[in-house]
């Protein structure tokens, strides 16, 4: 690593308006105390450490050293069944369908909440180590060995095997094997003697012994640096989120707002498309715009609907959403959360309500709401991030369900704790259960509106629904 490039770069970003020296102090310590592999794939939480909370920021110092020349980011996919990082993409327009993971023979479609991690790492004029990026097997896989061998060098280790079939193979070449313990347990020190050859082979690839002491041994004959790590050959089906460490993920990325600034010209291929396993939509509509241009003239209606959409813009951003795109009057938007579009409706409803305080009442922005979570598609519209799918249709849908100042959203939304947990802190005067019949969508739809009201809190209770009359 060129230590003395290094800290000229991370100086030359500190000279940016509004950056946070403390957080580039943060990175250079970490990278001071940080090993080559760590530094393959710079994960944001490990440099957050116990401080989670500042994870937007140092996302954004490593987004302005990308654009800088400091550092390089890549979109990295993993395996849903061992989390290896399968491939990855530059920019979105990489991006693909669907991946295959080696190591296991198995196909699995992308997801970009799931299965696209993003990570960083040290621009190539800084540390170039020619080494594929590797990423530890998460806990439940339950590896019981990690040998990590420089090239023309040998090392080994004691671990105790009981009964089973278990893969070795090493993350960095692409190596590997299986070794199936069986038989009556032994007293006696076993040894295995493993050589990584050029390529993506071991000298041996099956192996087998008896349960008890086994003394491993890794002699790398073919490459720069080579591993061995060591798991039951008994992978989940889908590994979950809950079971992985923390990381930075495709989706967050997209919605972190100095992406926007910096990358946002990145779009889908044309050709692909990619999965989200759940994204919250949000779609917005003023009332009474019509009679609105007709009352005012087309000039001055055009001129509130620009704030509106400037209020809604900044509400959304702030939250931690994105706009997608809007269609004549209308806002679409995304959100990772519920607990996050409820609170820009919220903030949004407050905005206005200090708008229209200063203005006759023909002059009011009053909009109404629907929100809905689901799976959706990643497309590219128009060169620009999109999503398609039945999630989207239905949150459209549910809006229409809205008057004046009231926000709608779906039994899936409904029965998320954390988003019952917001509305609650934004304030509502009335909630109210229905089943409506939505254009497009077979058989009836559970739905809630409810009208947020910052001065009146109610509790809500996730048992049921709270109605003021």
């Amino acid at each position: 690593m060129n230590i003395e490039l290094l800290k000229e770069n991370l100086e030359q970003l500190k000279k940016r308006p509004n950056s946070s020296k403390g957080t580039i102090d943060q990175i250079e310590n970490w990278l001071a105390g940080s090993h080559l592999l760590q530094r393959l794939r710079i994960n944001p939480f490990y440099v957050a450490g116990d401080l989670v909370k500042n994870i937007k920021e140092i996302t954004s110092e490593f987004l302005y050293g990308v654009k800088a020349g400091t550092f390089d980011l890549h979109w990295d996919i993993h395996c849903p069944h061992c989390n290896m990082i399968t491939e990855e993409f530059k920019d979105l327009a990489g991006a693909s369908e669907i991946s295959f993971c080696p190591m296991c023979d198995r196909e699995f479609n992308i997801d970009l909440l799931d299965r696209v991690e993003v990570t960083f790492s040290l621009n190539k004029e800084i540390e170039n180590p020619k080494l594929r990026p590797v990423c530890a097997p998460p806990p439940v896989i339950q590896n019981k060995l990690q040998l990590v061998t420089p090239l023309c060098c040998t090392e080994s280790e004691i671990l105790t095997l009981e009964n089973g079939r278990y893969r070795y193979c090493c993350p960095l070449t692409l190596a590997k094997g299986i070794l199936k313990v069986e038989g009556e347990a032994t007293a006696d020190l076993q040894e295995i003697k493993l050589t990584q050859l050029q390529g993506k082979h071991f000298d041996k690839k099956e192996l087998v012994i008896r349960p008890g002491k086994v003394k491993i041994e890794l002699t790398n004959q073919g490459h720069n640096l080579s591993g061995l790590i060591l798991y039951l050959d008994e992978l989940p089906d889908e590994l979950t989120l809950e079971q992985l460490p923390l990381r930075l993920s495709g989706i967050q990325l997209i919605h972190h707002p100095d992406y926007k600034q910096l990358f946002g010209e990145q779009a889908l291929s044309e050709r692909e498309r990619v999965k989200i396993r759940a994204i919250t939509i949000m779609f917005t509509d003023i009332t009474g715009s019509t009679r609105m241009y007709e009352t005012l003239g087309d000039t001055k209606a055009y001129n509130i609907v620009r704030d509106h959409f400037e209020i809604f813009f900044e509400s959304v951003e702030q939250c931690g959403g994105k706009v997608i795109k809007t269609i004549g009057d209308a806002v679409m938007a995304s959100f990772i959360s519920n607990e996050q579009a409820i609170g820009a409706a919220a903030a949004a409803a407050a905005s206005f309500r200090k708008y229209n305080s200063n203005r006759p009442q023909q002059e009011w922005i009053r909009v109404k709401i629907g929100i809905h979570r689901g799976t959706a598609l990643l497309v590219n519209l128009n060169n620009a991030i999109d999503y398609f799918g039945s999630t989207v249709n239905k949150a459209a849908r549910i809006q229409n369900l809205s008057k004046s100042d009231e926000v709608s959203f779906s039994q899936e939304v409904y029965e998320d704790p954390q988003f019952l947990t917001a509305l609650t802190a934004t304030g509502v005067s009335e909630i109210q259960k229905r089943a409506e019949d939505l254009k497009g969508i077979q058989g009836a739809q559970v739905a809630y509106t409810a009208r947020i009201n910052t001065e009146s809190v109610i509790a809500l209770s996730a048992g049921g629904v709270a109605k003021i009359s």
